[in-house]
């Protein structure tokens, strides 16, 4: 340190006194001695400033030197665009940021002597080093601020740079407001009722006056600007989330911030020293979440994530059955979707024979696969597959609320998701091993013997089964995921009152029509895209994937089974060995597995961290479900009762 100070810097470039500078910082941050190892790092900053004021003082010449060169590097790089852009973006999308920061990853650093942000990263290089600004002691700082206390052309421009700050802030604060409204179609209060175009005035007047002290009442202005971002928030939750929104939003919520950090330096309620302290502090986690694209996704992508997860949940609550009348009505509806599977199925067959390849076999098929799924949804009836995905938001919802809760939900979630299983596959195998047993028997079987045994291998246990079965998961979670989007959107956009006003639906379908298929997608937006999305993921990305050489097909337990129940009658009297009958029905068994579980530990996963559920809890509660099951297996046809349930918690 002796060596940094005792260096002549004041006739030295701007980007040599930079330097010296980072060197001085870097040395009070981390202890270079066996003397100082012990310090703890909430106390480095307090010692060394203390050590750094007694070398000083010691040394009137290194003083002149250090408080001359630390004054020209501020008046250097002070102005107003660094108080306002640093650790703020300036973009005005999400897309814009995200390209910027994606730069900023590849292209080298600013130099430190022109760029003020580069130059706190390279200081701060640790988002810690905020809380430990933070900590340093106020009278450890009004030395330092002593020294500089003949430096009037300094203080007088950092005052001026400061004030045009923050009336710039303003304005851009005022802007963003309008932006906001405009998005959400808001416009409740007039705008100079808005807290931000008070502020703004305020602001003008003082800056024009020149009037270093804050306004009376701006405090609470900034507070009411607060809670208008709050309110308007809460309402774009309501309509819809659109992700450059939610990035206005959060750099709204920013700019707030900063506003409040820079007028503190002219409150009578803040010291000079605890004004800079916050003032450094917030602005260091500014500048590393402006450079992080972890912090920068999360905080973009939270809001909609939720949003797709409440769907899903508020979804997934129909899906589980808790009484004898719900489980009744859930086996009936999974019996159904049975039924429609099984013509699905037959469909697929009728296609084969028209020896479609490529593409076009994808979109056929995908067309067959969407149309047999919206018929399912449309008559109300259940494809057990679909409900993973949505009831494990549900149960991250009851995680949420309690453990009597959530062991409610979890054994009822297994018991539901057994019974549509049960349900589905009680019709399509019956169905179509009847159907195909009987076109047999009239010499027309339904598939050719080669096609039927290649049918029948597909779901051996030992083959690709596996791989495929949680591929299928994998696609299961995405249609979900995309369904929830899908209904986001449409609340966004307003789709259901577009429909409902026009006019050329209303000519084609009549108004009464029209109105209530504008209802209907509304009302079943979710469950639209996901069976579509679903029908396409299943029919035409195996295509595509093939196309890139990539042997990826789906597995879906419920076509699978109806395939297998197809190829039986066929393939008995060709060669079929018991042990192939082993291998392709406990092909079947980790088909279903796989289908469910990975689609409901991916949809769990991302519910959890959505509402900040521990992963680890559910795994508790799924192997107290497990073994409660496990020791009652009748509870996956019987509804529990009360009293039932409650023992068995009190023995854990």
């Amino acid at each position: 340190m002796s060596s940094l100070l005792a260096q002549n810097t004041t006739k030295e470039s701007d980007y040599d006194k930079v330097f010296w500078f980072v060197k001085i910082m870097k040395w009070m941050q981390k202890p270079l001695d066996l003397e100082n190892a012990s310090i703890k790092k909430e106390n480095t900053y307090n010692v060394h400033i203390k050590y750094l004021l007694l070398m000083l003082n010691k040394n009137p010449e290194w003083k002149k030197n250090f408080v001359s060169t630390i004054t020209d590097l501020l008046i250097k790089l002070s102005s107003v665009s660094p108080l306002l852009s640093v650790g703020i973006s300036s973009n005005t999308s999400f897309l814009q940021d995200f390209i910027h920061r994606l730069q900023e990853k590849i292209l080298p650093a600013s130099p430190l002597s022109e760029d003020l942000a580069s130059l706190l990263y390279e200081v701060f290089p640790d988002e810690e080093e905020s809380t430990f600004v933070n900590g340093v002691d106020e009278a450890v700082l009004v030395e330092i601020f002593a020294l500089f206390a003949e430096q009037k052309e300094l203080h007088q421009r950092l005052q001026e740079d400061v004030l045009t700050a923050s009336f710039v802030l303003s304005i851009q604060m005022l802007s963003s407001t309008f932006s906001i409204q405009s998005e959400l179609l808001s416009f409740a209060k007039k705008p100079d009722a808005l807290p931000e175009f008070r502020i703004a005035g305020a602001l003008r007047i003082q800056q024009e006056q020149k009037a270093f002290i804050v306004a009376s009442g701006l405090d609470g202005q900034l507070d009411m600007a607060e809670q208008n971002i709050s309110t308007l928030y809460a309402e774009m939750h309501q309509r819809g989330v659109k992700i450059d929104l939610v990035y206005l939003f959060e750099n709204q919520k920013r700019k707030i911030r900063r506003l409040r950090s820079l007028l503190n330096f002219f409150s009578p309620n803040v010291s000079k020293a605890q004004a800079f302290k916050l003032f450094i502090s917030q602005i260091i986690l500014d500048i590393h979440h402006q450079r992080s694209l972890r912090s920068f996704f999360s905080e973009n992508l939270t809001l909609i994530t939720q949003r797709i997860v409440q769907a899903n949940s508020e979804i997934g609550e129909h899906y589980v059955t808790f009484n004898w009348i719900e489980f009744r009505k859930m086996f009936r509806s999974a019996m159904g979707g049975g039924a429609v599977t099984a013509m699905t199925v037959f469909i697929k067959f009728i296609l084969s024979n028209f020896k479609l390849v490529g593409f076009i076999k994808g979109i056929f098929e995908s067309l067959n696969y969407s149309s047999s799924f919206i018929l399912i949804q449309i008559m109300g009836w259940t494809l057990a597959t679909k409900q993973p995905s949505a009831t494990a938001p549900f149960i991250a919802s009851a995680l949420q609320k309690s453990m009597t809760e959530s062991r409610r939900a979890i054994v009822a979630l297994l018991r539901t998701q057994f019974i549509a299983v049960l349900g589905n596959l009680s019709l399509v195998f019956p169905i179509c091993f009847a159907v195909s047993w009987i076109f047999l028997k009239l010499d027309r079987p339904v598939i050719s013997v080669e096609h039927a045994l290649e049918q029948f291998s597909s779901t051996y246990f030992f083959g690709p089964s596996a791989i495929y079965a949680a591929f299928t998961g994998l696609l299961l979670f995405t249609a979900s995921l995309f369904a929830g989007w899908f209904e986001n959107w449409t609340l966004l956009n307003r789709l259901e009152e577009r429909l409902m006003n026009n006019e050329r639906l209303h000519q084609v379908l009549g108004s009464k029509k029209a109105i209530g298929f504008a209802q209907f997608v509304g009302q079943n937006a979710n469950g639209l895209a996901a069976n579509i999305t679903l029908g396409f993921l299943l029919g035409l990305l195996p295509q595509v994937l093939k196309f890139f050489s990539i042997p990826l097909e789906a597995r879906h337990i419920t076509l699978a089974t109806g395939g297998f129940a197809t190829a039986l009658p066929i393939v008995i009297d060709h060669g079929v060995k018991a042990w192939d009958y082993v291998n392709a029905i406990g092909g079947l068994f980790i088909i279903g597995i796989l289908n469910i579980s990975v689609s409901f530990a991916l949809a769990f996963l991302l519910a959890s961290v959505s509402s900040k559920v521990k992963f680890s809890s559910f795994l508790r509660l799924l192997q107290w479900g497990g073994g409660l099951i496990l020791t009652r297996p009748w509870l996956l046809i019987v509804p529990e009762k009360g009293k039932e349930l409650a023992e068995e918690e009190e023995k854990h």
